[in-house]
């Protein structure tokens, strides 16, 4: 067995440590901390938070050389086990990285453990000490809730939550049982949290049949700050969330929201997972085109089931919708770089917007997608197929078998489910750039839902062509649209808009350009610290068309028919 011992070095400073010892049986030893770790399809950079490294063979120390991003290399000849120590710098609480301040202690063992090839299948045990008056939560799916796992793949999925105010509740849906283990004040009746948990929860059992694991823990973390973050486990999902003390009131909708969607992840990219990422390789990224499947129909899912269960009405549904629909029309990048490459290109930005106009998101794209192909199958079979039995066939046929699926997989079920060739449709539009207008308003009219555009509201979008930030008084650009005023003219994302037509501007920028919306429009700009003069034309259209969803009064049978099969 392999020992890690984990210890509170510093909380004030957010520093841990860790000690365990390896079996050395080659001349030389690879230290490694993990490239990445799943549910962000980024490269981690754990390294950098890894100080005051040491290997030792009793009481001589062994050089452990720095050899690439994220290994070392020791000496190891004539040495059957080395003991590492190091600290290790938590200060960031994101719901995947490992932190630690004087209230709380977040494990992510995927970034915070050291490791070699030699131990990744031996069995691992984390000691970790903690406070008298701490609890852990997370290991509920454990035997006597220990940190004991089978090897370091079970270890790398199981994030464990310390701290001395740890509020926890339970339910079951049938023989599984479920936690929901919060630090923060966060306000919420008891009876209430619980009873829409199990909602969206019995739910989505319901349409997979069974659940992949006996026991699973929601760790909810809120923190003071505007924050939204969730990662998925096979028997967890860890969730930060702020401000806590607008859980109740204001960040309901989207505590429900993001617990949804990473609840069908245990499906969804836990269990049914890509051939590529089966089993994850944690040394290097794991490149896959597939993620408008793990990550897009998880987002639509996940909104899916809040309005079935009953926890959102249909007209906030819309409004979702409506809302990824204006981003995909917002977003040009859709012109320029496809869905499935995108998918690739996670790796390479990160979850960044990047460069302005390059590439789409997996989630967004990947749900209008699932919308899409959801209501297609609809169509084909009278409601007798669905998007959903895509997943179930998945997971029963390839997820429950440990078996990796390809989007060929993709294309032969989806025609066994509805009858359809969907080769063209990916091809033309997850894997060329392409926007789904045309596909949108077909799936919409589905529903009797008619797709409109207006003129925006905001007149910078409008008139100007750019979409802005307003922070601490200034105005900042964002976005700026092809062929329009801001860009003919000039002006760059990241600009500070200091003046319009001698009139500052500070957060109104509206008002301003409703005083003087036909008048040749001098901007004065500030760019890298220096003011910097632009006089935009005067075009006769608009831009960022407002996309609205308008659900249509009807007679007709059949649309009130596909209404309630879908659950409007």
């Amino acid at each position: 067995m392999i020992d890690y011992r984990i210890s509170l070095y510093q909380a004030s400073r957010h520093r841990i440590q860790v000690h365990v010892t390896l079996p050395t049986p080659d001349n030389e030893t690879i230290l490694r901390i993990a490239a990445w770790r799943p549910g962000r399809y980024e490269e981690g950079n754990f390294s950098r938070l890894i100080s005051s490294l040491q290997a030792h063979h009793g009481t001589k120390r062994l050089s452990a050389q720095k050899i690439s991003k994220n290994e070392w290399l020791v000496n190891t000849s004539h040495v059957d086990e080395i003991h590492v120590s190091y600290l290790y710098y938590g200060a960031e609480l994101t719901a995947g990285n490992t932190y630690l301040d004087e209230k709380i202690l977040l494990i992510n063992p995927v970034n915070l453990l050291i490791y070699s090839d030699y131990i990744v299948n031996e069995e691992i045990n984390l000691s970790i000490q903690i406070p008298s008056n701490w609890s852990l939560a997370g290991l509920e799916h454990k035997p006597d809730g220990r940190a004991l796992f089978t090897g370091l793949d079970e270890a790398f999925d199981t994030p464990i939550l310390a701290s001395p105010a740890i509020e926890s509740y339970s339910y079951n849906i049938s023989d599984y049982r479920f936690y929901i283990h919060s630090v923060g004040s966060h306000g919420i009746p008891s009876e209430r949290l619980v009873n829409d948990f199990k909602q969206f929860t019995e739910k989505q059992i319901q349409a997979f049949g069974e659940f992949p694991t006996a026991t699973f823990s929601f760790l909810l973390i809120g923190v003071n700050e505007t924050y939204l973050h969730g990662v998925e486990h096979l028997n967890s999902t860890v969730i930060v969330l702020g401000p806590v003390e607008d859980w109740a009131t204001k960040r309901y909708e989207s505590l429900l929201a993001v617990s949804s969607h990473e609840l069908y992840h245990v499906w969804n990219v836990k269990t049914i997972r890509p051939l590529e990422m089966l089993p994850y390789r944690f040394n290097n990224p794991t490149y896959s085109r597939l993620g408008y499947v793990y990550e897009g129909i998880t987002t639509f899912f996940g909104d899916y089931y809040l309005l079935t269960s009953g926890l959102i009405t249909s007209e906030r549904y819309l409004q979702l919708l409506e809302a990824q629909i204006q981003t995909h029309a917002d977003n040009v990048g859709r012109f320029n770089y496809s869905l499935a490459d995108s998918s690739i290109d996670t790796w390479v930005d990160g979850y960044v917007k990047g460069t302005p106009g390059r590439k789409v998101s997996i989630y967004n794209e990947g749900s209008l997608m699932a919308f899409i192909l959801d209501a297609k199958i609809r169509e084909a079979t009278n409601h007798k197929g669905t998007l959903q039995h895509l997943m179930n066939r998945l997971f029963y046929e390839f997820g429950l078998k440990q078996k990796g699926y390809t989007e060929s997989d993709l294309l032969q079920l989806l025609k066994a489910i509805s009858g359809i060739d969907f080769g063209g449709t990916f091809d033309q539009y997850i894997h060329a750039a392409n926007g789904y207008e045309s596909l949108l308003q077909e799936a919409c009219s589905f529903y009797g839902m008619e797709l409109q555009q207006e003129v925006p509201a905001e007149l910078q979008n409008a008139l100007l062509g750019i979409k802005i930030l307003t922070k601490s008084e200034k105005t900042f650009i964002t976005d700026i649209a092809p062929g329009s005023p801001a860009e003919v003219g000039g002006l760059s994302e990241g600009d500070v808009i200091v003046s319009i037509n001698d009139h500052v501007i500070t957060n109104n920028i509206s008002e301003v350009l409703a005083s003087c919306a036909h008048e040749v429009l001098k901007l004065v700009i500030r760019r890298r610290g220096e003011n910097i003069e632009k006089t935009l034309p005067l075009v006769q259209r608009t831009f960022y068309p407002a996309m609205k969803l308008i659900m249509k009064e009807t007679d007709q049978h059949q649309i009130k028919k596909n209404r309630q099969h879908f659950g409007m």
